[in-house]
């Protein structure tokens, strides 16, 4: 049976400083900033017409999202997640971290034959971030395919967001979970350790070289590539076929939230899951 999962849509991040994070992700990202609210704790930025990244500033006893209050939503700590990238803009982007004074790791993740080299660098609260080369011919196609996005000079050339990295201390019940409570395509774990990967789209596809889909992936609480964790508490934005979530979420009784066609539920690792109606 099809995914009904579609494409990832944004990602909440935690920040302790928002005003800092503002300016991080508009100077070094290049992103538009929709809104910002120093009282609530949130900014909100465009990354394309399809995706957005949102950051919140944890209040003591205030929702940032008065909506997902039941839920006990937060943004993620110390999330990895990746952006994507076209190759030839790769040694732009290790120039561009050099001039805002942020340290990167490159790690080829390809083949002899076929290099994919990857960037890794962090944002100043300690998520994650990576740049990975997209190839935009490649005819494995998300929903929402990425397209070059016009970003200052000053900042890194990136069109999209590829995957968002989530920690689950019990490894084995999240393998079973996911598909079955909302419907992720399983596509492979590795060999070496507890790492699962799940394809945002109808149907589950390799990983690797060039490809433009987008990726969950689910890893036990500990470091990671490039010393890296996967997020806690995260709130994530997919979008999806809602009406064919909402039955298996109601079926594994887990706490949701249903309003103007947007499905979010917390899973018992305590991710909130969001489920957007395509657009």
């Amino acid at each position: 049976m099809p995914s009904p999962i579609l494409d990832l849509a944004g990602l909440t991040l935690e920040v302790n400083h928002l005003p800092r994070g503002v300016r991080f992700y508009t100077q070094v990202l290049g992103l538009d900033l929709i809104h910002s609210d120093e009282e609530r704790g949130t900014a909100h930025f465009r990354v394309n017409d399809a995706q957005t990244l949102t950051l919140w500033k944890p209040i003591t006893r205030q929702a940032n999202d008065p909506r997902l209050a039941p839920l006990r939503a937060r943004g993620a700590s110390h999330l990895h997640y990746a952006w994507q990238i076209q190759p030839e803009d790769l040694g732009r982007c290790k120039a561009i971290l050099d001039e805002h004074g942020l340290p990167w790791t490159e790690i080829d993740l390809g083949t002899p034959g076929r290099p994919d080299p990857t960037v890794y660098f962090f944002d100043p609260f300690g998520h994650g971030l990576e740049l990975r080369g997209t190839d935009l011919s490649d005819e494995r196609r998300p929903t929402y395919p990425p397209a070059p996005v016009e970003r200052p000079s000053h900042a890194l050339p990136v069109m999209g967001l590829r995957e968002v990295a989530l920690a689950f201390g019990d490894y084995a019940a999240m393998k079973e979970r996911l598909p079955r409570a909302y419907g992720l395509a399983y596509a492979k774990e590795q060999e070496d350790r507890d790492f699962a990967q799940f394809t945002l789209g109808p149907e589950p596809e390799p990983d690797g070289n060039g490809t433009p889909r987008r990726w969950l992936y689910a890893w036990d609480p500990q470091v990671g590539l490039a010393d890296m964790f996967g997020g806690d508490h995260a709130l994530v934005q997919f979008y999806a076929h809602v009406d064919e979530v909402l039955p298996r979420v109601r079926a594994e009784g887990l706490p949701h939230v249903m309003e103007d066609g947007r499905l979010a539920v917390r899973d018992p690792e305590g991710h909130v899951f969001e489920f957007l109606p395509p657009l």
